[in-house]
């Protein structure tokens, strides 16, 4: 298949928790995955940048620039970003915009090419124990930090020894969301919210728990993360959605092949657009420490 096709055939990507800022986030493996396409529309639903990791300690490699680089080709060429805060970058929710070169706001209503409208929102906002306990939460956060240190290295040695690797770091973590997906009523809470929006359904991230399914008559998807799934919901042409786990190829009704295309990272100075945008998602994060961001994300004097 000519490689323009691949690129042809998908008209909307949404992506949740990449975490930039954690040492663990798989920008590069998104790169690739976002290479192999030019959408219409690109959701990112919230905790995209780590804040809460980026507080503790600075940590922003060159694989974050070549990320940004690619996405500002995107909308260069036409692809509408679309951003929505999470837990972790809630204080872009003070810097709400309607405007290119992205959209911040707490929900989107997405139009599907079929007319199934669908709300992006992130999710924390019906979690009651991200609303009412917020201390847990970044407790909880850093403790997954520490398991996820523990399972690289046991699985280090388990590959060293010939051993099958083991996902302790992720069945913990899908425990422990679970159990709060269960005491906050999670997913009935996002299913009430998209009837009330006059949605046929609901696509949301925050508890890294990657489900596709309809509750009821409204359809129920969460993105998963960039952590341990590496999963994506795209729409294709006609409306029709699909929850991709992109370390694996589609296989289905010749769906997009998410590996072999581009996947050398463009260079890691930002362009004056990828600047444009650290400006804007990362830059307000920095402003609010009193720290100088033009120290921090290379080239921003470049934007005009």
């Amino acid at each position: 298949m000519d490689r323009n096709a691949y690129r042809s055939t998908v008209r909307s990507i949404f992506i949740s928790d990449l975490h930039l800022g954690s040492r663990f986030s798989k920008a590069t493996e998104l790169l690739k995955f976002l290479q192999c396409h030019r959408p219409e529309n690109l959701y990112m639903v919230g905790d995209i940048i780590d804040a809460w990791a980026l507080r503790r300690r600075w940590y922003w490699p060159q694989a974050y620039d070549a990320l940004l680089n690619h996405i500002a080709m995107l909308v260069d060429n036409g692809t509408k970003l679309f951003y929505t805060p999470g837990n972790h970058d809630s204080f872009l929710r003070r810097f709400q915009v309607d405007a290119p070169p992205v959209r911040i706001q707490d929900q989107f209503i997405h139009l599907c090419a079929n007319g199934r409208r669908m709300v992006i929102l992130h999710g924390d906002q019906f979690d009651n124990v991200e609303g009412g306990a917020q201390w847990l939460s970044v407790l909880g956060s850093i403790s997954y930090n520490a398991l996820l240190f523990s399972d690289r290295a046991i699985n280090r040695l388990l590959s060293f020894l010939g051993v099958s690797p083991l996902r302790i770091s992720g069945t913990v973590k899908q425990t422990v969301k679970l159990a709060v997906q269960f005491i906050s009523r999670f997913e009935d809470k996002l299913v009430t919210h998209a009837r009330k929006e006059n949605c046929d359904g609901i696509i949301c991230g925050h508890i890294h728990v990657p489900r596709y399914r309809m509750l009821k008559e409204i359809l129920y998807v969460n993105l998963g993360d960039w952590i341990e799934n590496s999963t994506a919901l795209v729409e294709y042409n006609d409306g029709r959605l699909e929850l991709l786990e992109t370390s694996r190829p589609a296989n289905r009704g010749g769906r997009e092949e998410t590996s072999n295309l581009d996947t050398q990272p463009e260079c890691s100075v930002l362009t004056p657009m990828a600047a444009r945008l650290a400006h804007g998602l990362v830059g307000y994060l920095l402003l609010e420490h009193s720290v100088n961001p033009f120290a921090k994300l290379p080239n921003v004097n470049a934007v005009a």
